[in-house]
């Protein structure tokens, strides 16, 4: 079949090699979807003062997922002072305007409304709480998400 031990050797080497890339790239591909399975997920709490929004200042690298969980005992809104422009992935409860300014429905109590960074920087937020004595009411408490590389 073959001529010569040199192409015998040669095609064994060859073999050998492409074997050699083709797992490599397999491994890279599994290292790829090992990275993306293990998204961040950070979570703030909001329940009724005195601990109010908590942590009220969330430091976070960027492509971090932030839930809101809404533990007051009525509803309440999410609302960021600053643009954040477009988010890494569809945001949960969350709607953006033609500027870029995101903000939430109502949010019922144990619901949750949640975003992603995609650029660095400082973003204020309120949050609004409506509660029902008689009347309907927001007591407004503001919280921070700084994005970093």
């Amino acid at each position: 079949m073959f001529q010569t031990k040199k192409s015998c050797v040669a095609v064994i080497f060859f073999s050998f090699f492409m074997l050699c890339v083709l797992s490599s790239d397999l491994n890279s591909n599994a290292f790829a979807e090992d990275k993306a399975s293990e998204e961040v997920i950070k979570t703030i709490i909001l329940q009724k003062e005195p601990a109010g929004i908590s942590p009220k200042t969330l430091k976070v690298k960027l492509g971090t997922t932030i839930v809101w969980l809404n533990n007051d005992p009525g509803p309440i809104t999410i609302k960021f002072i600053e643009k954040l422009g477009i988010a890494c992935k569809v945001p949960v409860n969350f709607y953006a305007d033609l500027w870029g300014y995101y903000e939430t429905g109502t949010i019922p109590q144990g619901g949750t409304a949640s975003i992603c960074f995609i650029y660095k920087g400082e973003y204020t937020y309120e949050v609004k709480r409506l509660t029902e004595k008689g009347k309907v009411r927001e007591e407004i408490s503001t919280g921070k998400i700084i994005a970093v590389e």
